[in-house]
């Protein structure tokens, strides 16, 4: 079904290329979106399992409407939006092989079902960010609110560290085509 599918069609009669058609062979545009989609899906998930790590761990003393349970609610779903977003495009754009028009037609029909998942995870962020914001914005208002961002900078290295893999990994699979 997928071999004969208009998608693959499409792409075996397409002139074979590096890259999608719409990225018109431009290798630094296609670097830098496999890059940044790769990262970002990556990212989002790392962050989506710290969070749900985090409720689990504290789900004993947190309220479900507690501001700080809305946070982590709130991180979790715009995560899962920017992990299966970015994931979907990720496997599209590692997927593309113009001389294996099949496998392109199933990895653009899982894109398909994964991205109405990304949309829903999305729009569930928003109406929780909607209906949440007038208490969470009277909890952080409230003094003191001490926020020593600095000292957490180091946790950002593993992220630094995915941000450059993905970039070393993109760079490689553009540049060995």
């Amino acid at each position: 079904m997928t071999a004969n599918s208009l998608a693959a069609q499409t792409v075996a009669n397409a002139p074979p290329s590096l890259a999608p058609p719409s990225f018109n062979d431009g290798a630094s545009l296609f670097l830098f979106n496999l890059f940044l989609m790769t990262a970002a899906m990556f990212l989002g998930g790392m962050l989506v399992f710290r969070q749900l790590s985090r409720i689990w761990a504290q789900r004993r003393f947190d309220h479900p409407l507690d501001p700080v349970s809305l946070y982590r609610l709130i991180t979790v779903m715009a995560g899962i939006g920017l992990t299966l977003r970015c994931g979907a495009e990720a496997m599209y754009l590692w997927g593309w092989a113009p001389n294996d028009p099949t496998t392109v037609a199933r990895v653009l029909m899982a894109k398909r079902w994964i991205d109405p998942f990304a949309v829903i995870a999305g729009m569930t962020w928003m109406t929780i960010v909607m209906l949440g914001e007038p208490g969470i914005e009277c909890q952080l208002r409230k003094a003191p609110l001490p926020v020593d961002m600095w000292s957490r900078w180091p946790t950002l290295a593993r992220a630094l560290g995915i941000v450059i893999l993905s970039f070393v990994a993109a760079a490689s699979a553009v540049i060995l085509r």
